[in-house]
């Protein structure tokens, strides 16, 4: 329903970061030596967190609102009719995923979450972003998953962030939902970013970027595809076309906001 309040469950389980921020490796540091004499921080507001091991405190929980019901199962986001697909689905026609799922509408508290992920250094947002997201999938996912696999990002990107944020929210769904977390694919080439072109120049920019690793096992089975944002879709249906050439049984798709 429309306004509805998310209740994310506490956090569980570990992310695993290959290259991190020496505020955040600080920040485990402090709590590790503290322990239950320092109260949990909100990642979003940096207020306490009561009961300890929240994801957010409730303010934050509260202005992260739930996509509206019924979703569309093309793109994640909410149906803006009486037909199962919304209308920016019949526009573009078959998505070349099976299945998608998104966590919250891409705006106020989440775009903030979102962009802190990316962009600001900041892996502290996981927890509260793909705790919603595994959720959600239990809910309104369809058909098994085998394996979870992010979205890969170019290599010098991946460096000059610290790490691929997409991968983070791939691990942690993927030790929710008690799936393997592989890296299927890779990056051949670096692209300018979408979040500043176009539709079709999405499109184009992403054309033939994505092959499988070498050695990935894709064949027969049903991948789940994680990515932090599906706007246009372009980026993740590069990736699924690229997996369902690989014969993949199904490849479904899941992202913490759509935009």
């Amino acid at each position: 329903m429309p306004g509805a309040v998310r209740r994310l469950p506490a956090a569980s389980g570990h992310v695993n970061v290959s290259w991190i921020t020496l505020r955040t490796a600080a920040g485990r540091a402090l709590r590790g030596v503290a322990g239950d004499w320092v109260p949990a921080l909100c990642p979003l507001c940096r207020a306490a967190v009561r009961p300890w091991g929240a994801v957010a405190c409730d303010a934050c929980l509260e202005a992260l609102a739930v996509l509206p019901r019924p979703r569309c199962p093309a793109c994640g986001g909410s149906r803006d009719g009486v037909l199962a697909l919304c209308s920016e689905c019949l526009r573009l026609g078959e998505r070349p995923w099976q299945h998608a799922v998104s966590g919250f509408a891409f705006r106020d508290v989440a775009r903030e979450a979102v962009h802190r992920l990316k962009y600001q250094a900041d892996p502290a947002v996981v927890p509260v972003l793909a705790s919603a997201m595994a959720a959600d999938w239990q809910e309104h996912g369809c058909g098994g998953v085998d394996v979870v696999t992010p979205v890969p990002l170019h290599w010098w990107r991946q460096i000059c962030r610290g790490y691929n944020q997409a991968e983070l929210l791939a691990q942690y769904v993927a030790g929710r939902l008690g799936l393997p977390c592989e890296r299927l694919l890779r990056r051949r080439r670096h692209t300018a970013r979408q979040a500043r072109l176009e539709a079709e120049a999405r499109q184009a920019n992403v054309r033939g970027v994505f092959a499988c690793r070498r050695g990935a096992r894709i064949a027969g089975r049903r991948i789940l595809l994680v990515d932090d944002v599906l706007t246009t879709g372009a980026t993740l249906g590069e990736a699924a076309r690229v997996l369902t050439a690989a014969q993949a049984a199904m490849v479904s798709v899941l992202t913490a906001a759509r935009g």
